[in-house]
């Protein structure tokens, strides 16, 4: 653990002075003021618009910057030839690849803080000048608790992203692995949705030919296709809606704590068996 606590600060400290994280932190923090701007021009409740924006910014400016980051993470090391000073070492492989995602984790998890904590003062300021305020206390207008923990939500769906780069890190080029783990990451969002859709799709392509309706001809006669597409990517690659419980935490009902479990429990198995990959592929890479 020793070995894995040296890569993993040395990783820190690199990680912490790469440009990249300020700016996709810059740019969060403008998509956070923007949440405001987004709450004043809904036709809707302008809170609820702001709270749910916002825990969107977070999930999706923190999966960018540990898909920036994370691409080039094993790279830089073999490109510098630093790698082969350190493997050189009483170092094994799997030491240094988990040395490389604990120190990465470690710096985005201190990003999510600060962003979560921008985003409160956000969310407080448009809670303290809603319409609401006239009948209710402005604090009892967000269920801050929940809120709190659908933010730190966001931490396990970042386990899983910079386990994924990790892993594409340790295959690829940088900007080959960024491709796979940003793709990995858009389809993880709706790869539920899509199996959903598939799994209670029934085909009927002579029906539909008759009616004219060519879309469902056309998707009835690749069903035999699309499905097992489908449950390939819903059971391979990571599926992110676990972790989106913001609609209930704005909307209700108020998740329980068991669903929060859940979502934790597989963001850790899910990129346990990630890393778990990783080590295997960069135990044979040659270099």
């Amino acid at each position: 653990m020793g070995k894995i606590y040296q890569i993993a600060k040395n990783t820190f400290r690199e990680s912490i002075r790469d440009r990249i994280l300020y700016v996709v932190a810059f740019f969060a923090l403008m998509m956070l003021v923007g949440s405001l701007a987004f709450g004043w021009i809904s036709i809707g409740d302008q809170l609820q618009v702001v709270q749910d924006f916002s825990l969107a910014v977070l999930s999706f400016f923190v999966a960018l910057m540990a898909v920036f980051i994370g691409a080039g993470l094993v790279h830089k090391e073999i490109e510098k030839r630093t790698i082969y000073t350190i493997l050189s070492k009483p170092v094994e492989r799997w030491q240094f690849l988990l040395g490389k995602y604990f120190g990465l984790l470690a710096v985005l998890g201190l990003a999510l803080v600060g962003m979560l904590s921008a985003a409160l003062l956000f969310v407080a300021y448009a809670a303290a000048n809603s319409p609401l305020t006239s009948e209710t206390p402005w604090t009892d207008l967000v269920h801050w608790r929940w809120y709190v923990g659908a933010g730190l939500l966001v931490f396990f769906e970042l386990m899983v992203v910079v386990a994924l780069a990790t892993l594409f890190g340790s295959m690829a080029s940088p900007t080959l692995s960024a491709i796979f783990t940003f793709t990995a990451y858009l389809i993880g969002q709706v790869s539920s949705t899509i199996n959903f859709m598939f799994t209670k799709f029934q085909p009927a392509a002579e029906s539909a030919a008759a009616s004219g309706e060519v879309l469902i001809e056309v998707v009835s006669r690749s069903y035999f296709i699309y499905r097992p597409v489908s449950v390939f990517l819903y059971y391979v690659l990571p599926d992110l809606r676990h972790f989106h419980l913001r609609n209930q935490v704005v909307l209700g009902p108020m998740p329980t704590v068991e669903q929060f479990l859940v979502a934790a429990a597989y963001g850790i198995c899910y990129s346990a068996a990630v890393l778990v990959f990783a080590v295997f592929v960069f135990n044979r890479k040659r270099f």
